[in-house]
This record gives C-alpha cells, sequence and structure tokens, in this order.
C-alpha cells in the first residue's frame, strides 16, 4: 500500500518562463488552440507578394486559418506593431508615394521592404517628394530646390562613407587546364555554339558553373553578387579558399578525378575576371533616390548603384577588373591596396563636395 505524503510536505513549483520559445500570436480554431507564428505569417505574405505583386488581408488570415474576421485583424496589426509586416501609410508617412492605401488593408512582409521598393521604383518611377494644393510658384521653387539639395546630401553622404566600407569580390571567372580527354569522358552534352560542356553546382548561397572545352581549357565562374567575399583580412582570404575548396572539391567528382592526379591546385588557377566592390546600407529615402552611374576607361568598368542584399537596400560602388594573373598574385594586387576604386568614388565625392560643401562621415 503506498502511503500517503501529509499536505504539509508538498512542495509547490511554479512553472518556469523559457525565454527561448518565440512570441506568437494565439488563435482559436474550432475547438483546439493553434498558434499563427510570425514564421507562418510572413510565409503567407511573401508568397503572395511573389505570386500576385499584392499584400495580404484579413481574407487571407481567415482563409489560411478559418478564424473570425476579429481574431484575423488582432493577428495583423499584432504582427505590424512589431515590424513583421508594413503597410502603404508606413510609406506614406515617410514621404515615400509607392503603394496606394487601400481597403481592405494590405500588409507586406518587411523583409522584403527594399525588394519592393525597388521593384516600384523601376515601374512607377521615384515620387519622392512632398505634396501640396494651390503652392504659390515661389514656394514650388523653393520645395523643389530643397528636394534636389536632399538628394545630393543623401549622395554624397553615401560616397563619403563608401572608402570605409570593407572591400569585397564577387562576379568570379577562374581558369585553368585539364587533359583533353576528360572532355570526351564528360556526359554532359555539348553546347551548340562553342562545344563545351557544363556543369552547375549550389554551394551555400552561390552558383558555380564550370565550363570544360573540346581544347580542355575549364573556367569556373562563380555567380556572388549577393554574397560577395570580403578580402579585408587575412580571415577573410582563408574563408575564400575554404570555400574555393569546395568549388575544386565538386569538379573533382565530376570528372572522376577520384585520386586528384589531374585537375590542378587551386594556386595554379587563374584568376581572369571579378568585381571589386563596397557597400553602403542606406534608408528607404535613400535607396528611392540615388544615382546609378557607370564610368567606363579602358578594359576597366566603374559603376555605382542601388543593390539589394538580403532584404536590405545597400548603395555599391564597384569595379570590374580584367585581371589574367594566378589567384594568388591577382589577390594580392587587388586588396594591396584599393586604390583605383577609391580614386574613383573619391573623384565623384569631390565634385559634389566643391557644389554642396563637405560632409563628415559621422553626420547624419
Amino acid at each position: 500500500m503506498p502511503t500517503s505524503i501529509p499536505p504539509e510536505n508538498i512542495k509547490y513549483v511554479l512553472p518556469q518562463k523559457d525565454e527561448s520559445v518565440p512570441v506568437v500570436e494565439q488563435v482559436q480554431v474550432g475547438r483546439c488552440r493553434k498558434l499563427i507564428t510570425k514564421k507562418q505569417v510572413e510565409s503567407i505574405a511573401i508568397e503572395k507578394y511573389k505570386v500576385k505583386r499584392n499584400g495580404i488581408t484579413i481574407k487571407d488570415i481567415r482563409t489560411k486559418y478559418s478564424v473570425k474576421k476579429s481574431k484575423a485583424q488582432r493577428s495583423l496589426k499584432y504582427f505590424h506593431s512589431i515590424g513583421v509586416l508594413f503597410t502603404a501609410k508606413d510609406l506614406i508617412r515617410k514621404g515615400i508615394h509607392l503603394l496606394q492605401n487601400k481597403n481592405p488593408q494590405e500588409y507586406f512582409p518587411t523583409c522584403l521592404r527594399a525588394e519592393i521598393l525597388e521593384t516600384l521604383k523601376k515601374r512607377k518611377g521615384v515620387p519622392v517628394q512632398a505634396t501640396g494644393v494651390n503652392l504659390p510658384k515661389d514656394s514650388i521653387y523653393s520645395l523643389f530646390n530643397a528636394i534636389e539639395h536632399q538628394k545630393a546630401h543623401n549622395f554624397l553622404e553615401a560616397l563619403v562613407l563608401l572608402p570605409y566600407a570593407p572591400a569585397c569580390i564577387h562576379k568570379l571567372l577562374l581558369m585553368f587546364r585539364l587533359n583533353t580527354e576528360f572532355f570526351y569522358e564528360l556526359k554532359q552534352n555539348e553546347q551548340p555554339f562553342n562545344r563545351a560542356k557544363q556543369c552547375e553546382e549550389n554551394i551555400g548561397r552561390r552558383h558555380v558553373t564550370y565550363k570544360l572545352s573540346p581544347n580542355g581549357t575549364v573556367e569556373v565562374f562563380i555567380a556572388t553578387t549577393d554574397a560577395p567575399f570580403r578580402i579585408e583580412r587575412d580571415e577573410d582570404i582563408s574563408t575564400f579558399f575554404a570555400f574555393l575548396g569546395q568549388v575544386w572539391d565538386r569538379f573533382l567528382y565530376h570528372v572522376s578525378d577520384i585520386k586528384e592526379n589531374h585537375v590542378p591546385a587551386i594556386l595554379d588557377w587563374i584568376l581572369k575576371q571579378c568585381d571589386l566592390n563596397k557597400d553602403v546600407e542606406i534608408d528607404n529615402i535613400a535607396q528611392l533616390t540615388l544615382p546609378d552611374i557607370q564610368l567606363k576607361s579602358a578594359d576597366r568598368v566603374f559603376r555605382l548603384y542601388v543593390k539589394i542584399r538580403e532584404g536590405k537596400a545597400y548603395y555599391r560602388g564597384e569595379e570590374s577588373l580584367t585581371l589574367n594573373q594566378l589567384l594568388p598574385e591577382a589577390l594580392d594586387n587587388i586588396r594591396r591596396p584599393h586604390k583605383s576604386l577609391e580614386e574613383k568614388i573619391d573623384y565623384v565625392t569631390q565634385l559634389l563636395e566643391s557644389t554642396f560643401g563637405k560632409q563628415s562621415p559621422h553626420d547624419n
């Protein structure tokens, strides 16, 4: 027989709050209790924008989770309040008139805000300005000048910050040579215009394309514009070579060079071309007003443009380089120093400073 425990000896322990559990919106669905999480709402909003270019509404939440209108409305307002979603009103308050406010209210995923604004900018132009009714002519001119001065200020501020941004490389084209017998043993079909055989791999966030020509030339193109490689420190170079080790290993598999006797080591690869870039994060207003610029000189091209990376907007200073050097030598020339890219940034900066005054990199 189990012995009974006197009530005075029983200890009551309060449940502890688990800080690792994410905050979610609780919604009653039928007789069971279901949670609408940030991930679920974000996923619905992303999918609807990608497919229909619209934001989600109360109807979308009701249809997806079979809840009452009041609870769907409460969920959307909650995730809007914590910054998961944004509306046309949020943009209009900042002077960005690219989205029309609708009824019912549409909510867009904040993680795609920069991408959405970039799409709208290209589709509709850039009406980023204060509006008024029957303004006097002098007021219109003053307003126009103020807007243009603000655009120049944003441009100058971005240019001043660019030299302090870490240097990166992307869009790499590398080359090495292989015995011609591997071309004929490769199972891929020949391309009609140059007979090259092509293999492709996704390695992390980067796409790699291998092209093997009949003469044994192998070209490796690494598309990394959304995930450029930093080359500031020795640790950055180690990370870069670690990635190239994966590129080398995947190609060994494609050509069945299991004993590693034929594919040259990475240090013997030639870096033919790459783009050198520096990125500065910018806000929504700057994203819509900063200009795209391209300067050409011989075989070098310098660009300034807005770039969307991982849901954020950046102003990118970029120079296309033609190198044709062994990889270690090419990297050394790019890193020490980055004179060519910075000289072009300084040139454009000086032009603006002479007109609008000098801007400190710490000024707001």
